[in-house]
């Protein structure tokens, strides 16, 4: 509004204070955004005179909000609105609203009831804090002490949250709703704060975050996987998964291959842009013709009459993020059949790579896509690691990339857990809260304890791959397992979910947002980067082959 314009004009002047004329303004005619700030003390008594269909205010969580006029827009009809005209609708509105509601109209607002004490945090605000929800966070974040981490660790996790809250949630939302892209601003941003870089794991490339680790918050010597965890951890509490993955999580699969195997020039000419933000690079392996058995691919790379270029031709299948990728770090066929003859190169997107959107059950903003490389010239020298020596550099890959998994899965169970016992204290059946049901405490009890011991054994994960890295041979078996007891964990979590919040945890929106979004994802990480089968009988074998033989019972 015009008004607003001349604030901004003002505020920013250094005569602001000597303009008489606008104060006086101001004080006659205040604007919206300033009447919704304001709190007026009203009471209960003054409150219930306006019970009218034509003069209707209603009070929920002490706020007292004029529905009048916005009666005949409310999504679930105008007459169960106005049957509070008057009175206090906490209880019920809260069985049916989320708390961002009141965010989304606080327009509404007129003032507060005088007894209503101290006012609640917004949704924002309080996504933004350390929940004090019990089993909501990590033990380490409610008063328990902690080996693992250090004061750098909790304040990157205060950062990032903030981040998270304040400039991609409302991204993150409507790309998740309509399957848009990732913004190229927030890509950047991501880039700039060393987000990018972070979700890499430590190494040399932190240094090249543009302006350090959120801001030189934590110095790059001293980051460990413990600080990664922390940035995996909370880029997925946004609960948007397509939208995670789309605009950094693909890059976190594809780019540490890079980083391990890639040339020297790879480092100085291709590595800047994708810290930075500017460019993306995704990992390239599961086929039609191939998934877990990777040693069947068939995509083929050959050598030209030079000998100095390949020839790429083949087809990829489920890459996350291929969609938006200016480089695909793609397992090819470069010799015979089997694990021997595969190769990885990374291979720049161009006129004869051709990429197409999958649906599935991820948000589209994920970027998934079907590839086809139809003749695709490539290089000598964007050949990662050794001729046919590339299933040995998938295998070393997929460690971090299955730990990564299992983080996000943890955070996801961990905040769904935390929305089905917000709403076990909130929502009252039969004249009683859900939580007073023994079937309901005995549900909420499997899933705190479920998400404990996996977060109990990511931990020791984590510090073991501080200790001897994430490649060792040692802790992939271990890795393995905690991807399965994850994975099975999470398919608890979202049974009891759905069965707690009923018909709201199969509706899309509303109430059972993080529920119902959990309840349609959480099988797709069980399927890649190894699946659960395939992880159990990883885990075994190797516990089989380390076996002593003289042990006895």
């Amino acid at each position: 509004e015009p008004f607003e314009a001349w604030l901004v004009f003002f505020t920013c002047s250094k005569n602001f204070l000597h303009q008489p004329f606008f104060l006086q303004r101001l004080t006659r005619h205040p604007p919206l955004w300033l009447l919704t700030t304001m709190s007026v003390a009203l009471t209960r008594e003054e409150v219930s005179k306006h019970c009218t269909a034509d003069d209707a205010w209603i009070i929920v969580d002490g706020n007292v909000y004029d529905v009048t006029k916005f009666a005949k827009l409310h999504p679930g009809g105008k007459e169960v609105l106005i049957e509070y005209a008057g009175r206090d609708a906490t209880e019920d509105f809260f069985g049916l609203h989320r708390l961002e509601v009141l965010d989304k109209y606080k327009r509404l607002k007129k003032g507060r009831v005088q007894d209503a004490g101290p006012e609640r945090a917004t949704a924002l605000t309080a996504f933004g804090e350390i929940s004090m929800v019990p089993f909501a966070e990590p033990g380490h974040l409610q008063g328990l002490q902690s080996p693992y981490f250090k004061d750098s660790h909790i304040a990157l996790r205060k950062a990032v949250r903030k981040f998270y809250a304040e400039e991609t949630l409302e991204e993150a939302l409507e790309c998740e709703a309509t399957g848009k892209a990732p913004s190229k601003e927030l890509r950047l941003r991501c880039g700039e704060l060393g987000i990018v870089a972070m979700v890499q794991g430590p190494g040399k490339h932190l240094a090249m975050a543009p302006k350090g680790l959120m801001g030189g918050l934590v110095k790059p010597e001293e980051f460990d996987y413990f600080h990664e965890l922390i940035v995996q951890e909370e880029r997925s509490r946004t609960f948007c998964p397509g939208y995670e993955d789309g605009l950094d999580g693909a890059c976190s699969i594809g780019v540490p291959v890079i980083l391990k195997y890639g040339a020297p020039w790879m480092m100085q000419e291709v590595m800047p842009a994708l810290m930075r933000g500017e460019e993306t690079a995704v990992l390239a392996i599961s086929e039609a013709f191939a998934g877990s058995d990777v040693a069947a691919l068939r995509c083929t790379a050959s050598l030209d009459a030079s000998g100095e270029n390949y020839i790429v031709s083949g087809t990829k299948k489920w890459i996350t993020g291929g969609m938006y990728a200016n480089w695909f770090v793609t397992a090819v066929r470069t010799g015979g059949k089997g694990a021997g003859g595969i190769s990885m190169l990374l291979i720049p997107r161009t006129d004869a790579v051709k990429t197409t959107i999958i649906k599935t059950k991820y948000s589209s903003s994920a970027g998934t896509a079907y590839i086809t490389f139809e003749g695709a010239v490539v290089p000598k020298k964007f050949l990662l690691g050794k001729e046919n020596k590339g299933f040995q550099i998938i295998m070393s890959n997929f460690n971090h990339e299955r730990w990564m998994i299992c983080v996000f899965c943890i955070a996801r169970a961990r905040v769904c857990t935390e929305e089905v016992f917000k709403w076990g204290m909130q929502r009252k059946v039969f004249g009683k809260k859900l939580v007073e049901q023994p079937v309901i405490r005995e549900k909420l009890a499997q899933m705190f304890g479920s998400v404990e011991s996996c977060n109990a054994m990511l931990y020791e994960a984590t510090h073991a791959m501080n200790l001897m890295g994430p490649q060792s041979a040692e802790i992939g078996g271990r890795i393995a397992l905690l991807k399965y007891q994850t994975t099975r964990m999470c398919h608890l979590v979202a049974d009891n979910a759905v069965q707690i919040l009923g018909g709201r945890g199969v509706t899309q929106g509303g109430m059972g947002r993080i529920v119902e979004t959990f309840h349609r994802v959480y099988k797709v990480p069980s399927v890649y980067g190894g699946s659960e089968e395939i992880m159990a009988d990883l885990a075994v074998r190797q516990a089989v082959r380390a076996f002593p033989p003289e042990a006895r019972l």
